[in-house]
């Protein structure tokens, strides 16, 4: 298709509503008599046709996974642990079409993909080229596909190769060249991607199939279009894009829907690998935005349904009366779309329901594997058994490398596992400045033989998932929010990093525990909330995996290697560089008190022993009380406050400590306190828990001498007062009256005597 037809297309469709009504208007006008009574037998006929039970089942993003399993996620968050396998896939689909066909009779099924059916794939298909995937989809009779963004891996013309089953050029393992290829049964559908200067749809793909549904008197004809998201340039290798043009995903929808639609046919399905995401039937995502423009381009366009992919996430709703839907990734689950065809309108009835459902092995009702698809699988494992027992590394130390975490949850497995996450999109031109990874997906330590190799199965078995990596673009206030959601109530889930460090503080928050704070990069600089940064994540975290929403705001730029090639190929170029490999825990996650905090019950406990003496102006010591051998810091003035309990204390002006019975006795005459207003005690115990107290220094005190004259004091005072002390009166007058009354006294006992 050239663009100047999408264009054309897009602006006659306005005036297609006017001309329709006057065509429709001349050709009843002008209707024989005979074209009246063909008509009258066409009704006749239909009125007869019965309806046709019509079932698609679909995945998208396959990626190889032969014998790869991982967790289903629907949109509620319910998860499925361990979902997957190519044979337990199959089998599946092939009960879901049994079922399907014995309850409907004269139903029929066709099985689609949209698209990633290749690429990013664990290494019993990627060291086959694919080719495996390419036998096992031809075993599950997958008819109709469309590309995404992982064909273009290795370039169009290399996954055509594949497609059509021609011997490779290359055998880098040297296990290729002898592999039983088959060419695909697939038919692949591509509508928006087309060749620079000719405009035209490579490999003589084309941009819609039509199927014939139903038996040869009673048959609807069902369009499927394919489409691609346009951010290809941004997913792949320029030399493997550079070639083509891709064009507006929602111009090509309504323009071939238009197409078919002169042919007759009305039931149309996209197979789009266009992300999107459902929450309680509503759709939502680029899948959803791309439908709602078709419908203000062609209004009278019949899409039914849409199967979406490249984004790995549960979707099922509608948007408008169009059905989407996704199937997650990896065949950890498949859509089940049913709805029923009329042969007088050549359309669905209505919107087709669907269910996406996970492949769980360990369901009660699980259906048996298919062992035709199973059989492909072990041959394809044996065939790489030899690659995988071959050493990549040789380790420092004897002794696994373990992926057990500290107390912070960081472990030595997880440093290296993201710190070659890193250092490989580097060596793919990628600038990238940190790597997080979870928990979950390293389900092993890294094993070392007794000879401190470390072979390729070993890497395998720590990430065995193949989970595609991918590159992200996030604010700093992005990531500080995923690094957030690590202390949540339950605490389970963690993230390894690399390229940066934070601490975390302690909050009384039960719901969010723990708080993070001062996040540096690896040069020990901070970042900035609103600045961006490239990170490597894994598609499961891009996703929301483990409740870590943050990561789905995050804006996809880039992919590099699934993370278990990403990982053995970073042993590998170890080993190239004749580096030995270790890992160790780094701090890179440590837990600090909350800024200003002290434990409560240690600041009461000084703040109730401690008292200081006054102070004056002239005193040489400072006297007081507070616990048994607490030191004592002198500051003088104010006290500039640490921001924490852990941080480093300004120098004192003065240092003591308190005897073991608590009392504080301290030289203060250094600090010449004449003319100062304050001084500041730090008072720390033995846990060095710390509190302030604020000591004013007083005014020195007026001292009397003896000769001070008694003249000086008011004689009011003098009066009702007794001297104060150190001032000298004489006695005398005193002395004399006591001895007179004394004398008298005397002198009256001896009367009464007589």
């Amino acid at each position: 298709m050239k663009k100047w037809q999408i264009t054309l297309f897009t602006i006659l469709s306005t005036i297609g509503g006017i001309s329709t009504v006057l065509e429709t208007s001349t050709i009843a006008g002008a209707q024989t008599a005979n074209e009246i009574e063909q008509s009258s037998r066409v009704v006749a006929k239909d009125s007869q046709a019965e309806k046709i039970p019509f079932q698609i089942l679909g995945i998208n993003d396959f990626h190889g996974a032969l014998n790869t399993t991982g967790s289903f996620f629907d949109d509620a968050n319910n998860k499925v642990a361990n979902t997957g396998t190519a044979p337990m896939l199959a089998g599946y689909l092939n009960r879901a079409q049994e079922q399907f066909e014995t309850v409907h009779h004269g139903g029929q099924t066709i099985r689609v993909q949209a698209g990633d059916m290749v690429g990013a794939s664990p290494a019993s298909s990627g060291l086959l080229q694919d080719e495996p995937t390419v036998k096992v989809l031809n075993q599950m009779n997958f008819s109709v596909g469309t590309i995404g963004n992982h064909e273009f891996d290795e370039g169009l013309q290399e996954f055509n190769r594949i497609m059509i089953g021609e011997n490779p050029k290359d055998d880098p393992y040297g296990i290729l060249m002898a592999y039983p290829r088959a060419a695909s049964k697939t038919e692949i559908v591509i509508g928006n991607v087309v060749k620079k200067g000719t405009q035209e749809i490579p490999f003589d793909w084309k941009p819609y199939t039509i199927k014939e549904v139903g038996t040869a008197k009673n048959k609807v004809k069902v369009g499927f279009i394919g489409v691609v998201t346009t951010e290809i340039p941004n997913l792949v290798l320029k030399e493997h894009y550079e070639s083509y043009d891709f064009l507006d995903e929602a111009e090509t929808i309504a323009y071939y829907s238009s197409i078919l639609k002169e042919q007759g046919v009305n039931a149309i399905i996209v197979l789009g690998h266009i992300p999107a995401t459902s929450k309680a039937n509503k759709v939502n995502g680029d899948a959803a935005v791309i439908l709602e423009k078709v419908d203000k381009i062609y209004p009278e366009h019949s899409v039914d349904a849409f199967f979406a992919a490249h984004n790995h996430q549960y979707t099922n709703g509608v948007v408008n009366k169009t059905r989407v839907v996704q199937s997650t990734a990896q065949g950890k689950g498949y859509v089940d779309l049913q709805g029923t065809l009329d042969p007088r309108t050549n359309d669905f009835v209505a919107t087709p329901e669907a269910k996406v459902m996970p492949v769980d092995p360990a369901a009660k009702d699980a259906p048996k594997i298919d062992k035709k698809v199973e059989a492909i699988v072990k041959d394809a494992e044996e065939r790489v058994a030899e690659v995988t027992n071959k050493k990549i590394g040789t380790a420092r130390e004897n002794g696994a490398i373990t992926r057990e975490l500290n107390a912070s949850k960081e472990s030595p497995l997880g440093n290296l596992i993201t710190d070659g996450q890193v250092e490989m999109a580097k060596a793919q031109g990628i600038e990238a400045d940190f790597a997080m990874t979870n928990n979950g997906g390293i389900r092993a330590d890294l094993a070392v033989n007794e000879n401190r190799d470390i072979t390729w199965g070993a890497a395998q078995a720590v990430q065995p998932f193949g989970n595609i990596m991918q590159v992200v673009e996030m604010t700093g206030a992005q990531v500080e929010q995923v690094l957030n959601e690590q202390y949540d109530e339950e605490e389970r889930y963690f993230l390894q990093i690399s390229g940066l460090s934070y601490t975390y503080i302690a909050t009384e928050n039960k719901d969010h525990p723990f708080k993070v704070q001062d996040i540096l990069k690896k040069d020990g600089t901070p970042i900035q909330a609103d600045q961006t940064y490239l990170v490597v994540i894994n598609d499961f975290l891009y996703g929301g995996g483990d409740g870590f929403k943050g990561f789905t705001e995050a804006n996809l730029v880039n992919a590099i290697k699934p993370d278990t090639e990403t990982f053995i190929d970073y042993i590998e170029s170890k080993e190239a560089a004749g580096e030995l490999i270790s890992a160790s825990v780094e701090n890179r996650k440590k837990l600090a008190e909350p800024e200003n905090q002290i434990s409560n019950e240690s600041e009461d406990k000084i703040k109730k022993a401690t008292i200081f003496d006054p102070l004056y102006e002239d005193d040489e010591l400072l006297r007081g009380v507070t616990l048994p051998n607490a030191t004592i810091l002198l500051y003088d003035g104010e006290f500039p406050q640490a921001k924490t309990r852990t941080a480093e204390l300004p120098k004192a002006d003065l240092t003591g400590q308190a005897d073991p019975e608590g009392r504080i006795k301290i030289n203060v005459s250094s600090l010449k306190l004449l003319g100062k207003k304050k001084l500041t005690a730090l008072v720390l115990d033995e846990a060095k828990n710390q509190v302030t107290f604020p000591i004013e220094i007083l005014p020195k005190r007026e001292i009397l001498l003896e000769t001070t004259n008694i003249t000086d004091i008011s004689e009011t005072k003098a009066k009702k007062e007794l001297p104060k002390t150190g001032e000298k009166q004489t006695i005398l007058p005193f002395l004399f009256g006591t001895l007179a009354i004394s004398a008298g006294v005397i002198m009256m006992l001896k009367r009464k005597k007589r």
